[in-house]
């Protein structure tokens, strides 16, 4: 807009110039070529020429203005120019000065930062290289600690199997030791054994002796506390073997598991080390692998840190040099702009006021107008071409600025790229020889554990070749061993059972010979004891009848009061039956009814004087006595059905059986069913208690004995016999009784089964020799007994009778429970 503007102002300023000339020409031409006339032409004339002198004037008024106008629009036109000229100088100057700065702060800055790098690279280096000291020195100590625990385990080791081995070698020591204190402790059983015999022998006799003091039920007593400890000896003879069997079983399967879990328990540890060596080796080479990477990623961080800092700094330090820098050369510039623009100003009011007054002076002088215009094309010419030049000369110096930077550039960053490079092959060939010397660190090791896994397999295999060898030689001792013992045990049986024969026909001949005197010293005391009886017997009968007697008369005195009482009762109660009757018939005498026959309410005949007959009956009247009271109904009141009062006490007859007499004939038997009473049932007869306890003992006592004491019981049997002959003696010659409670007389015998707890704690003879060796002799009959001529069998269906009554005590009153009371 401003040169357009230049242009229109220059041409309106020569148009202008044109017209003045054109008219300046025209007057001095009429004004030379005019003639001289005093004339009104003249004085129009002048006239004329005075208005065209101040048209001139007012042309070259207003020329003048339009001709300071352009002026000062070429002043402002030159003064645009020559500002946007020092504006693109001071661009320019500024762009040197911005080049210059950036290339001295780049040359600074690359400099600062390779000193930088330089040194952060060196300081890195120092601390990898403290790092890698600090690493090696660490798995150096891992390394020593971990050769320093595999030693000591496999001291460890070295010393458990050394252990294992002593304590196996103890242990098979401690096996022939206790075999053979098995033997010694068999050879010495056997031995007691015999001493035990000989004690038997000695014990027997003595239990002979004694059982000649004692009565004859302790022999049953005897022989089957006998029998039931060889029944114990026996089977705890059988639990012992049986239990030593189990106990040899499960310590030699003991054995064999304990070898077998020592052999697992060893291949167990052998497997968990080698997988705990595993796992050791890939946790190291994760751990060293995460290492070098953090340590990496921590250099990459400071690096890129540091460099962010030092740029920051770098930049911030700059920025303020550059504005310090800035601010001073402006204020250089605007004083210099300012000395430039003043000296302009005046040189152009100089050339102005010249070229006015030229223009003034030298109208006519076109040659000046075209020499200057010119000029000023030639100037413009000159500026624009210097302009087009200057602009290359920047153009192509930037250019080389451009490429002298580019190559720094490209020098820096491949110098940097470079160091990087080389930087990143050092780290790369330091992580190489890391993990080569890893590797070859993991090798030595795993070669120094092959070493020691094939030294620790050939120990291995040659333990177990020991331990098999040593197997199969004590399996052979052992065999051996057991073959002798076996010859042994056959040789000490064979020569056990000769001994046992040879002992048992001993004992027979001796048992027989003791057996026969004792059958005939039996025989003697039964007679002294059927003797004892009879005495004992009258002295109880005369005591029983005794207490028969004054227990009857006893009852008999309380029937009699009962019997008072009762008849009381009857007369009371006819008394007010009569009264009863007697208002009832009156009543029906009133009513006008006729009294009925004697039905319930009659009136006793015999209270009208009628007399009773001998069986208790008048004229159609209720019986009386026995037969009355089987039949009678029971007595009413006259006016209801009101009964007699109930009391407690007993009939007068009926309940009580009479009474038979204390003595019976022997040799009469008596009839097989019971006798039928004609009131009440007969009540059982009284056996002893001490009686039916030995009949129901000596009963369970030859039904428990087992099968193979059958040849002992044959003994006992016999002697069992002859007690119940004496027993049936004395039951036919005891009296029967009609009392329903044992009599206190009876206790004492009782109390003759204490001896036998004293027999029974003394259950150490075992009776071995003698169970198995006793021949079943011939039954013999029972010695002739005192009361020749009475048969046993007779009694035994009363017996079979009497039995669910004289169990009943015997239930209350066990032997077991009264010697456990005494």
């Amino acid at each position: 807009m401003s040169e357009s503007h230049d242009s229109e102002a220059v041409d309106a300023a020569h148009t202008g110039q044109e017209a003045t000339e054109r008219v300046t020409l025209a007057s001095l031409r009429s004004q030379f070529t005019s003639a001289d006339t005093s004339s009104l032409d003249d004085a129009l004339g002048t006239r004329a020429r005075f208005r065209q002198e101040e048209r001139l004037r007012a042309d070259l008024r207003r020329e003048r203005r339009l001709r300071q106008q352009a002026i000062t629009e070429r002043v402002n036109a030159m003064k645009a120019n020559i500002a946007k000229d020092l504006a693109t100088q001071h661009d320019m100057t500024l762009d040197a000065l911005e080049n210059e700065l950036r290339s001295s702060m780049e040359a600074e800055l690359e400099t600062m930062e390779r000193d930088a790098l330089a040194a952060e690279e060196s300081r890195v280096r120092h601390e990898l290289d403290l790092r890698l000291e600090r690493q090696i020195q660490a798995m150096h100590e891992q390394h020593g600690v971990e050769q320093h625990q595999r030693l000591e385990e496999r001291k460890a080791e070295m010393k458990a199997s050394i252990e294992r081995q002593l304590h196996e070698e103890y242990d098979r020591r401690l096996a022939i030791q206790k075999e053979r204190l098995k033997l010694d402790y068999n050879q010495e059983l056997q031995h007691r054994l015999r001493e035990v015999e000989a004690n038997l022998e000695q014990e027997m006799e003595q239990r002979f002796v004694e059982m000649e003091q004692l009565e004859i039920g302790r022999l049953e007593d005897g022989h089957e506390a006998l029998l039931t400890e060889r029944e114990d000896q026996l089977r705890r003879g059988i639990r012992t073997r049986l239990e030593q069997q189990l106990r040899q079983r499960l310590k030699q399967r003991e054995a064999r598991l304990k070898v077998e879990f020592e052999r697992r328990s060893l291949r167990l540890e052998e497997d968990i080390a080698q997988q705990l060596q595993v796992d050791i080796e890939q946790q190291l080479r994760r751990e060293t692998d995460d290492l070098e990477e953090r340590m990496r990623e921590d250099v990459e961080l400071a690096i890129a840190k540091r460099r962010d800092e030092l740029r920051g700094q770098i930049e911030q330090q700059l920025n303020e040099q550059q504005a310090e820098r800035l601010a001073e050369r402006k204020a250089r510039l605007k004083s210099k702009y300012d000395l430039t623009f003043s000296k302009a100003i005046d040189d152009i009011s100089r050339s102005l006021q010249t070229e006015i007054e030229a223009e003034l002076e030298h109208r006519m002088e076109n040659e000046f107008s075209s020499y200057r215009h010119a000029r000023e094309a030639e100037i413009q010419n000159r500026l624009s071409r210097y302009r087009y030049e200057r602009e290359a000369e920047l153009r192509e110096q930037l250019e080389a600025q451009y490429a002298v930077n580019k190559q720094d550039w490209t020098e820096r960053l491949d110098l940097e790229f470079q160091s990087r490079e080389a930087a990143a092959r050092k780290a790369i060939m330091s992580e190489v020889d890391a993990q080569l010397r890893n590797e070859r660190l993991t090798h030595e090791t795993d070669l120094d554990l092959l070493k020691e896994e094939t030294a620790l397999e050939l120990e291995v295999e040659m333990e177990e070749r020991l331990r098999d060898f040593k197997s199969r030689k004590e399996e052979e001792v052992a065999t051996q061993l057991e073959r002798q013992l076996d010859k042994r045990e056959e040789i000490m049986r064979n020569k056990a059972l000769i001994d046992v024969r040879k002992r048992e026909a001993q004992i027979r001949a001796e048992i027989e010979a003791q057996l026969g005197l004792k059958r005939a010293e039996i025989r003697d005391r039964l007679k002294g004891l059927a003797e004892k009886m009879d005495s004992f017997k009258e002295m109880a009968e005369e005591k029983m009848r005794e207490a028969v007697s004054q227990q009857i008369q006893g009852e008999i005195d309380a029937d009699e009061t009962e019997l008072r009482a009762r008849e009381q009762e009857f007369s009371s109660l006819q008394a007010t039956d009569t009264r009863a009757e007697k208002r009832q018939k009156w009543m029906q005498s009133i009513s006008g009814q006729a009294p009925a026959a004697f039905g319930a309410g009659a009136m006793d005949p015999t209270a009208l004087g009628a007399r009773p007959d001998g069986l208790g009956a008048a004229a159609g009247r209720p019986l009386r006595g026995l037969m009355g009271q089987q039949a009678q109904e029971e007595p009413r009141l006259g006016l209801g059905n009101m009964r007699a009062p109930m009391t407690s006490a007993r009939p007068l007859a009926g309940q009580v059986p009479p009474v038979r007499t204390v003595r019976q004939p022997i040799a009469q038997p008596e009839p097989v069913r019971n006798i039928r009473q004609p009131i009440a049932a007969a009540e059982p007869e009284f056996v002893p208690q001490e009686e039916a306890a030995m009949e129901d003992a000596s009963e369970t006592m030859l039904e428990d004995v087992p099968e193979p004491m059958e040849e002992a019981t044959s003994v006992v049997e016999e002697v069992m016999e002859e007690e119940t002959v004496a027993d049936e003696v004395v039951e036919v010659e005891a009296p029967s009784s009609t009392m329903q409670r044992p009599t206190a007389l009876l206790k004492p015998i009782r109390g003759t089964l204490r001896p036998l707890e004293e027999e029974e704690e003394v259950r150490t003879a075992p009776l071995t020799p003698v169970g198995h060796m006793l021949i079943p002799e011939k039954k013999r009959g029972p010695p002739p007994s005192s009361s020749i001529g009475q048969k046993t069998a007779t009694l035994k269906p009363v017996r079979g009778t009497l039995t669910p009554v004289s169990k009943t005590p015997v239930k209350r009153l066990e032997p077991s429970e009264d010697q456990d009371e005494d």
